[in-house]
């Protein structure tokens, strides 16, 4: 006799995603809130760290309110089992609902209890359950609370200036959590669309090398460059040339929080609009007789630059 056995499935079964709608915004393509907590309904556990704090607590607290309904019911099925009710008689509603609320925070004030198996098995099964329930909770809380996260502020502009001679794109960032990141890292990407002779469109990400890459202790400002010579792959694009490819650059930066030493993630996107030919960012040092003060407030400011000449508008053309 031969027996077929059915192959068990290795991984677990994974929503079909149908369809996505891109839309065009600057030239480029961008899908439509595809990270909102929303996305996440069908992993419970990626909902509760994703959704906001006010939902999470709003879930929390429904869910509360559903498990005390529910064993309150069960324990109508049996009024006279709910001993120390005021009066002596059956239990009601709110006494078979306050009884499951003490039940499930094993509170106990000793005045309702237990008086017939059935309540008993139901007062067995609460008590399992909010063993669970608040095990849940809690390390859905600290789960949320241990994360980490970079508060880590871009420039919304990038600019296209000379440095000792050579055309360079800059743009900065700033901590403004104020605390130290350690051994800070910082990628640049050119994403661009290519065709290729088959007429297989690819989205293709192009690295840039950055003057510096890493920081041993980020915890105010870093102003980030990348030369654009003979071997970068902005030499010669054009700002119509970008949009045409839908271009973008595509910013990563990664550290360690020196308080929780955890990792922290932040990234942003500069389109062909964001960039500024010939401009420099104002400079937001401001020296005092004792002191230096760090100006903010001009942090995404620009000024034209006066001796930027032609030589980056040829040599970059991005705008």
């Amino acid at each position: 006799m031969v027996w077929f056995l059915k192959p068990r499935r290795s991984t677990p079964r994974v929503p079909v995603l149908r369809s996505l709608r891109l839309r065009k915004q600057d030239g480029v393509f961008r899908a439509e809130k595809l990270d909102d907590w929303r996305h996440h309904w069908r992993e419970p556990y990626h909902l509760m760290l994703a959704i906001p704090w006010p939902g999470f607590v709003g879930l929390i607290a429904a869910s509360y309110l559903a498990l005390n309904l529910a064993f309150a019911l069960l324990y109508l099925l049996d009024p006279g089992g709910i001993g120390g009710v005021p009066g002596g008689g059956p239990a009601g509603f709110a006494e078979a609902f306050f009884f499951s609320v003490q039940t499930l925070g094993s509170i106990g004030y000793g005045v309702l209890h237990p008086a017939s198996l059935w309540v008993n098995l139901v007062v067995t099964l609460e008590a399992l359950g909010g063993l669970i329930f608040i095990a849940v909770t809690t390390g859905l809380a600290f789960a949320r609370f241990s994360r980490s996260r970079a508060r880590i502020l871009f420039s919304e502009v990038a600019t296209i200036e000379p440095w000792n001679g050579v055309p360079t794109l800059t743009f900065r960032i700033a901590n403004v959590r104020r605390n130290g990141i350690l051994d800070g890292r910082m990628r640049l990407y050119l994403a661009l669309e290519e065709l290729s002779s088959e007429g297989f469109r690819l989205r293709r990400l192009v690295p840039l090398t950055l003057l510096r890459e890493q920081s041993i202790h980020f915890q105010l400002m870093w102003t980030l460059m990348h030369t654009i010579d003979d071997q970068s792959p902005l030499q010669g694009h054009t700002a119509e040339s970008l949009a045409a490819r839908h271009g973008e650059l595509l910013v990563a930066f990664q550290g360690v929080d020196e308080t929780l030493q955890s990792p922290v993630h932040a990234r942003w996107t500069y389109r062909p609009g964001d960039l500024r030919l010939n401009a420099r960012f104002a400079d937001i040092v401001v020296d005092d007789e004792d002191s230096r003060v760090l100006d903010f407030s001009r942090f995404n400011e620009t000024v034209p630059c006066s001796d930027c000449g032609d030589q980056a508008a040829t040599s970059s053309g991005s705008r």
